[in-house]
């Protein structure tokens, strides 16, 4: 089993201000959570969320035996009692009094379920992959008591009536203590209070509400959250309102009228007010639903890339109330390939968190030896450097396996041909560091430059993946170009990887793009596109008989997106 942990988080978090908040312009920054999945717990008609069920929320463990931790903040909310009665208002049904308030803070803290459960799960994945490189948060919805109300009921012997601002201010107040009570209470090991969410996704009747109730939590040291639905009332001015983190919902999902630009749209409305977003999907992202969405929830990932929210933003979850569960219980391949790449897609923005994406690789080959800091020789290698040049001999492979990796990008090195022996052959290409769709060509291989002394004058620049391959030679994914002066000067060799595509050039001309133009609804996507399911590290060899001098290396960076 496979098990990463990336880097500390104290680091990352020090000094930070529960009251601070993020600038118009700019995306909601994942501070303390980066990956927030909506637990709709209570209810009597929802999943009992027991350590069980709540696994794959915290550990994923993908096709190939890789595991690794998934979300780092859980937000358990509930709307509906299951039992007819409301939490929020909603045609005729019955709506909760205090009684019901306290049932449901009753239910998220019922032992070997939700909360409880949470702490328990985590506990056992710790004692299995080690303690986590995060501590997990933990937010809790509050109702909106609705304005008029009257049969709520008492607290300090007095009845409120929610025609009163101030009563409904004062039931609010007194869930949040009761909420934060039953927490510090509980004496969980694995899990931190961040704060509470407003239950409402528009504000037409609450604004003095939110503003009060949100003085009130900070008072606390907590944060108030509230995740409206696209364009929602109120959403631009989530400040003013009182909320310290709010993430928009685009809500694209579900309605196929609604066009493919939506999400880049809410991605745009979202960094214009300072905004996270919500990745929406649910069952029906499975190939077995007749309505099989599957397209429209890998779009969010798209366009979360494309827009920078990957890099950049907090993002919230909602899986329709146990979507995680069953896609990571499914025994459809597509289904299992869909929970895997958005698992991939969460590990990789805490990867890039935590460890700053890794600092960019330069190397310029300046002192007297290879620096093994960097780079791994394999046994029988002959690399030498001299005078600021790496030069490789005969048969030798370096890698920077283990020192340095990215996933899209920008990587450059440098280089000139120094044998005509029709034997002599040389390559610079990136390789995948964990390999967990299968050994070559089945995870992926981009190969900057590819020299065969049997095709003297030319390199060839391209890509492997289990569909198209070497191996198969009629379906080579690569180009030959005859580049002037092979044999006398030095060339750059680029690759410019991402998301969508691949773009290699020789000395600044274009000499192979590759483009994602796979469906990705389906199965064999990563054998045709494999390039998003993991990091790629930088491999250089040469062979040669009698340990001929072959390449000659100036300088490799990498420079991650």
């Amino acid at each position: 089993m496979l098990v990463s942990l990336y880097g500390v988080l104290s680091l990352l978090i020090a000094g930070y201000e529960v009251s601070a908040q993020p600038a118009p312009g700019k995306y909601l920054p994942m501070t303390d959570i980066r990956d927030l999945v909506l637990i709709y717990q209570g209810g009597s008609h929802r999943m009992d969320y027991n350590a069980e069920q709540l696994r794959p929320y915290v550990v994923h463990e993908d096709r190939f035996g890789n595991r690794d931790w998934l979300f780092d903040g859980f937000l358990f909310l509930e709307f509906d009692s299951g039992k007819g009665v409301s939490y929020h208002v909603r045609g005729s049904a019955l709506l909760a009094r205090k009684e019901d308030w306290a049932w449901l803070v009753d239910r998220h803290f019922e032992s070997g379920k939700g909360i409880a459960a949470l702490d328990d799960c985590i506990a056992a994945a710790v004692r299995e992959l080690g303690e986590p490189p995060f501590r997990h948060k933990v937010v809790i919805g509050i109702p909106e008591p609705p304005r008029g109300q009257k049969d709520w009921g008492e607290l300090e012997g007095r009845k409120l009536d929610f025609s009163n601002e101030e009563d409904r201010i004062a039931a609010c107040k007194w869930y949040a203590d009761l909420l934060e009570e039953r927490f510090r209470s509980s004496g969980f090991r694995h899990l931190e209070l961040a704060g509470f969410y407003w239950l409402p996704e528009i504000l037409r009747q609450s604004r003095e509400v939110t503003r009060a109730l949100g003085d009130y939590v900070r008072s606390k040291g907590l944060r108030f959250y509230w995740i409206p639905y696209y364009t929602a009332q109120g959403y631009s001015e989530w400040r003013d309102l009182g909320f310290d983190a709010a993430y928009l919902q685009p809500t694209y999902f579900w309605n196929r009228k609604i066009g493919d630009e939506r999400v880049d749209r809410a991605c745009e409305l979202a960094r214009t007010y300072g905004m996270g977003l919500e990745m929406e999907f649910d069952m029906r992202a499975s190939v077995k639903s007749e309505e099989c969405r599957r397209d429209r929830g890998m779009g969010y990932m798209s366009s979360f890339r494309r827009n920078g929210v990957y890099r950049s933003s907090a993002i919230a979850y909602y899986e329709g109330g146990g979507g995680v569960y069953y896609f990571t219980k499914t025994t459809a391949p597509e289904d299992r390939a869909f929970i895997d790449t958005l698992a991939y897609f969460i590990r990789d923005r805490r990867h890039r968190m935590l460890d700053g994406a890794k600092p960019d690789f330069r190397e310029t080959f300046g002192g007297k030896r290879l620096d093994t800091a960097s780079w791994n020789e394999a046994p029988g290698g002959k690399a030498v450097v001299r005078r600021g040049r790496l030069l490789l001999k005969g048969t030798t492979r370096l890698d920077t396996r283990g020192r340095w990796d990215l996933q899209y990008g920008t990587i450059a090195v440098r280089a000139r041909i120094r044998s005509r022996n029709p034997e002599a052959k040389a390559r610079i290409r990136l390789l995948p560091v964990t390999e967990r769709l299968g050994a070559w060509p089945d995870s992926g291989d981009l190969f900057l430059m590819d020299y065969d002394g049997s095709r003297p004058g030319a390199v060839a620049c391209g890509a492997n993946t289990m569909q198209m391959n070497e191996v198969k030679l009629q379906n080579i994914k690569r180009s030959v170009l005859p580049v002037e002066n092979l044999y006398d000067g030095f060339h750059t060799f680029v690759c410019k990887w991402t998301e969508r595509d691949v773009v290699f050039s020789v000395d600044g001309t274009a000499a192979n793009i590759q483009e994602d133009l796979f469906d990705s609804r389906f199965s064999y996507y990563p054998q045709g596109w494999p390039f998003n399911c993991d990091r790629f590290y930088l491999e250089i060899s040469t062979e040669a008989p009698d340990g001929e001098a072959v390449l000659e290396v100036e300088f490799a960076e990498g420079l991650p997106d």
